[in-house]
């Protein structure tokens, strides 16, 4: 866990600090060539203070750096319920329950399209594999996947939908055996129907396997923690709905210490609620990039890191936008919130946004000279291929003219 009292932009300059003395260490070995076994012992003699200093510096650092919060706050922390937010923040906390972020993570049974367009059929060419989405024999109220090839039948119950449907949704389930998988067929809007699952591409070796991707406890937690508000490190069968999808306390904390203070006549008590909304640009980056991608390291964000550079980390908005002019050049005042407003759905339009900063001569960016409409179609291209039957809008902005080969 990071400590508190380090913030992200402290951190990262930490890391700036730990590459500075791993490249002052590799270039005084390299430029020192001793010629006798005196003068070698010598030589570490001379440095041994320095590169002791530099091994414990870089070995704290590392372990600050490797052990990055899987989410913002404690999960043992006193949770309220947004139910609870609402008492005071009504008009917020219900654009916010409303918002895809509040639907990354529902039960099955309360997708009312998915549930209204059963049984849905699918077949594998690939692995020879049958698929049936149907409701359960059992309970009608519940969901089986349903695998097959000839004879050989296996059954996942279907137990939470992740994703907001907007452009598709992936399934978590158990099967007769007691494994929890994802299930190796996602239903896509795109197309209103089944496919593999982004991912789940290889060829499986029986229909158990064709079932679903199992996973142990710790993958069940890897998979689940970016779709809830508290990580309850409960298996997907007991998880509490009122955990799931991300509301309120993800992101501004545990709010019961908060709401006793305001009971007791405390205006705005200090420390009990975060508000993530006025982070600066860097922290926000790594705030929201703990699911939508942590930004790329190293001595300078602005460097074209190679991995961050490829096509594939499209669907990690906060690793591409590092990469960008508009963000390294504003002087801090671009981040996630600039253009989003997380209690609510997207925009139709984030031209305004744009026309912020590149609107005349003595604005902050020069004004483009094609259009003030639409920026995104050109500087933030929709991206294909990352993820079946769905695209991305890129968030490296730049001038993407004539438009990129994908």
């Amino acid at each position: 866990m990071i400590p508190s009292s380090l913030s992200y932009s402290q951190i990262f300059t930490l890391r700036w600090i730990r590459a500075l003395m791993a490249q002052y260490l590799l270039k005084s070995i390299s430029k020192t060539k001793p010629a006798t076994k005196f003068s070698t012992l010598k030589f570490l003699w001379k440095h041994t203070i320095s590169l002791a200093f530099i091994v414990v510096a870089i070995s704290l650092i590392t372990s600050i750096f490797l052990s990055q919060p899987s989410q913002p706050y404690d999960s043992n922390s006193d949770f309220v319920g947004s139910e609870k937010c609402g008492a005071c923040h009504g008009k917020i906390t219900a654009s916010q329950l409303n918002s895809d972020h509040a639907h990354t993570m529902v039960r099955v049974h309360e997708l009312t399209d998915l549930m209204n367009s059963l049984p849905i059929e699918y077949f594998d060419e690939t692995s020879g594999t049958k698929y049936r989405l149907e409701k359960s024999n059992s309970q009608l109220s519940k969901v089986d996947l349903i695998a097959s090839r000839g004879s050989v039948v296996e059954r996942l119950e279907l137990l939470w939908g992740l994703g907001a449907g907007r452009k598709g949704i992936t399934f978590v389930g158990k099967s007769e055996k007691g494994d929890f998988g994802q299930s190796r067929v996602s239903w896509y809007q795109k197309i209103n129907k089944l496919d593999i699952t982004t991912g789940l591409e290889k060829k499986p070796v029986d229909v158990y396997d064709a079932l679903a991707s199992w996973m142990n406890p710790a993958e069940t937690e890897h998979c689940l923690k970016c779709h809830m508000t508290r990580n309850t490190n409960h298996s997907p069968e007991t998880i509490k709905v009122a955990d799931a999808g991300v509301n309120c306390e993800r992101c501004h904390g545990p709010g019961q210490q908060h709401i006793q203070r305001m009971t007791q006549g405390q205006k705005n008590p200090s420390g009990t609620i975060k508000s993530p909304g006025n982070l600066g640009s860097l922290e926000q980056v790594y705030f929201c990039g703990t699911c939508h991608g942590i930004p790329p390291g190293g001595a300078d964000l602005r460097a074209l890191d190679h991995a961050m550079a490829q096509k594939h980390s499209v669907r990690f908005p906060a690793k591409r936008l590092v990469l960008s002019r508009c963000y390294n050049e504003s002087g801090g005042k671009l981040k996630c919130t600039t253009c989003h407003n997380v209690h609510e759905n997207l925009p139709l339009s984030f031209d305004q946004n744009c026309l912020s900063c590149h609107s005349g001569k003595d604005s902050l960016a020069s004004p483009c000279p094609q259009s003030t409409n639409d920026c995104v179609r050109c500087h933030m291209p929709q991206e294909t291929g990352f993820m079946t039957h769905s695209e991305f809008a890129d968030h490296w902005i730049r001038i993407v003219s004539p438009p990129e080969n994908h």
